[in-house]
């Protein structure tokens, strides 16, 4: 049993007490549809200050794709690429959500503006944006791109450190969201497990510039 000078408190603590935030988690992907966000500028206010990665995105037991980070030598990237499956090149952005999450964002790299789908064109459009505004994305589906929206307050947002400089550094931030899912070796098991390339007798003709002689031989048209 507690006697009463155990109980009575001497300070008033209705207001909270003063701690620290920590950034122990980083989540890994866009911001969602209600998370109004910020893109942390690199250098000079552009996309390309993101070096590109590799990302490959493999099925978990559940059935869900987990986005594998490729790490190593540009061979070793090369020889990833041409084995493992939805193999993307991207830029790993680094963010902040208004309530104080910070995310790393996978965005496909976009070469040429012509050649590029919806989805990955409005992505760019809205992420470079984000560096300077607070900012939402949201899928359009019947369109088959994302939709940009844009807070009318700016000002509602208090202008606190965090988000203008990263509380943690970007190589924390981004092994942080990963959780340890970094392809680095051919002993690792989403490499060791993905199968062989084999070359097709296509492959060989097209290399001998036969394919229109193989092809009759297969009664192919």
């Amino acid at each position: 049993m507690f006697k009463l000078d155990q109980i009575h408190s001497k300070n008033k603590y209705n207001k909270g007490v003063a701690a620290t935030i920590r950034y122990d988690v980083v989540d890994l992907g866009k911001p969602g549809p209600d998370d109004w966000f910020r893109i942390y500028k690199m250098g000079n206010n552009s996309l390309n200050d993101y070096d590109p990665a590799i990302i490959s995105k493999i099925k978990d037991p559940e059935g869900n794709l987990k986005p594998y980070l490729v790490v190593g030598s540009e061979d070793w990237k090369a020889a990833c690429a041409e084995r493992l499956s939805r193999v993307q090149d991207v830029h790993l952005l680094y963010g902040i959500t208004r309530s104080k999450r910070l995310f790393i964002w996978p965005l496909p790299v976009v070469e040429d503006i012509n050649d590029a789908i919806g989805w990955h064109i409005s992505g760019y459009e809205i992420a470079k944006a984000a560096f300077d505004r607070w900012t939402q994305i949201r899928s359009n589906k019947p369109d088959s791109r994302y939709m940009h929206i844009d807070l009318d307050d700016q000002n509602s947002v208090p202008k606190e450190k965090v988000f203008a400089e990263p509380p943690i550094d970007y190589e924390t931030a981004i092994n942080r969201a990963f959780k340890g899912r970094f392809i680095d070796s051919a002993d690792h098991p989403v490499y060791r497990n993905a199968g062989s390339v084999v070359e097709t007798e296509y492959d060989k003709m097209k290399k001998k510039g036969t394919i229109k002689s193989w092809a009759l031989q297969l009664n192919i048209k």
